[in-house]
């Protein structure tokens, strides 16, 4: 029996010494609580992370610990109130460590809460790192918006003006495509908004830059020469084919980048092509049975409504999906009006470079500009700043445009002309002088008429139209 009696002394010892071993080597600090709260014992650990020592602790209840400021509160506490395991973080002024604490109380056959273990991590550190990659976060934040400035400076040294917040979150989400190198961008925006430019924004920041920019009005071709302006033929492909045959535009952006301008006029057989090359890379000639291999990036634009155009099955929904993997939504002119200012200044500035003269606006007339709605967009605003330039005889394009910028309608012009004494020159007569002048000034420096529509902001039918009005040949 006491050989027994003393195995089982020794037992007793050695698992007691186990535990301890255990206990205090644990690199988290661990509370043993009674069922009252009342401290039965802490490791080492826990001596450390809260700075106070055992025999300071232990048989004093957890409450009075907390009223002495020992730590700002207690695990212990909420787990004698829910009778459940409970998490809390824990601050120590003593230390300046923030404890993660978790609570598992151990229970009696009846229910009763017989012990309270808690276990103490160490999130200081993990806080810390935390906190640093936040404030890292924001610096990075903070550079991202420096650079992102920085460019939108080098954009208005690139002939890009952005004041409003509108173009500008525009121009920045240009740049930062052009740097990921992103394709298959759709460019929307009413006519004269400057898409056009955008996508040579957009290639000229991107690494494709030493390699071509292609750009092709979809609109201006007829459906057969359209194809074969994009896609080539091969020799004898179709009559007046020339006998070498030609490349198309696509392998001339081998590298770069194809502007598909006015994509939804694009005709419904030729959708099809464009999407094969879209989807394989691959293209053929017109006449031409062997794929050639194509790497460009392709841009779109339009100032159609192509979810329209698909919905009335003029445009191809697929291809429609396929071409706006990222959307650019330019808003029109009379929707940023804090840009017309200094779009002013810089198109009068380089219209007085242009024709070596040093005209002036005052406030009253920048106004006025400011107030038009602009139905022809930016590149009315340029053709309004060029011509004053060139026809206004004074030193101050005031009064021209102020007859430009007139929102009234021709109908109302006449009207009140017809009250006006004769003798009297009207504002309608003083528009259409104008405008004859103007249409006889660009017919002597445009070859065609689709050139003259350009070059004033308007269609070649109402060109053609108003040189049969003006007698202008």
């Amino acid at each position: 029996m006491r050989a027994v009696g003393k195995f089982d002394e020794l037992s007793y010892e050695y698992l007691n010494r186990q535990f301890e071993t255990i206990f205090h080597s644990s690199s988290d600090g661990i509370w043993v609580c009674d069922g009252n709260g009342v401290v039965i014992n802490i490791n080492k650990a826990s001596e450390t992370l809260n700075g106070i020592r055992a025999e300071d602790v232990v048989g004093h209840s957890i409450k009075n610990l907390v009223a002495r400021k020992v730590f700002d509160q207690s695990v212990t506490t909420r787990v004698l109130a829910t009778g459940k395991r409970q998490t809390v973080m824990q601050h120590i002024p003593k230390t300046g460590k923030d404890l993660l604490s978790t609570g598992t109380p151990s229970l009696t056959e009846d229910g009763r809460i017989a012990l309270i273990v808690v276990n103490e991590r160490d999130m200081t550190e993990l806080n810390t790192l935390r906190q640093e990659f936040e404030e890292s976060q924001q610096v990075r934040e903070k550079y991202r918006q420096e650079l992102s400035d920085i460019s939108l400076l080098e954009l208005e040294r690139n002939d890009i003006v952005a004041e409003s917040s509108a173009m500008r979150r525009i121009l920045q989400m240009a740049l930062k495509l052009s740097h990921i190198g992103a394709s298959n961008i759709l460019v929307l925006g009413e006519s004269g908004t400057g898409k056009g430019l955008l996508a040579r924004l957009i290639h000229k920041n991107s690494s494709r830059v030493t390699h071509p920019l292609v750009e092709i009005n979809c609109a201006a071709l007829p459906e057969n020469l359209l194809e074969a302006e994009l896609f080539g033929y091969e020799k004898g492909a179709f009559t007046g084919a020339d006998e070498k045959g030609k490349i198309g535009l696509f392998e001339l952006a081998q590298g770069g980048t194809l502007f598909l301008d006015e994509i939804g006029d694009m005709p419904l057989p030729l959708q099809a092509k464009l999407l094969k090359y879209l989807d394989n890379k691959e293209i053929r000639r017109v006449g031409g049975t062997r794929s050639i291999k194509i790497e460009c990036a392709t841009i779109a634009a339009t100032n159609k409504d192509l979810q329209g155009l698909v919905a009335e099955k003029t445009f191809r929904k697929d291809l429609y999906y396929r071409l706006n993997s990222f959307i650019l939504q330019i808003p029109p002119l009379r929707d940023r009006r804090e840009d017309i200012a200094g779009l002013t200044r810089f198109y009068l500035s380089e219209a007085n470079r242009t024709y070596k003269c040093a005209k002036t606006i005052s406030p009253k007339a920048m106004r006025s500009l400011q107030e038009y709605r602009f139905p022809g967009n930016v590149r009315e605003l340029r053709n309004i700043l060029e011509n004053a330039v060139v026809m206004s005889n004074d030193d101050q394009i005031n009064e021209f445009i102020l007859a430009s910028v007139s929102d009234m309608p021709q109908d109302d012009l006449r009207q009140r002309s017809a009250a006006i004494p004769a003798g009297e020159q009207s504002l309608a007569d003083k528009l259409q002088a104008y405008e004859k002048e103007l249409l006889a000034e660009a017919r002597k420096r445009c070859r065609t008429t689709r050139e003259v529509a350009r070059r004033l902001g308007i269609s070649q039918p109402s060109v053609v139209r108003k040189f049969k009005q003006y007698k202008i040949r």
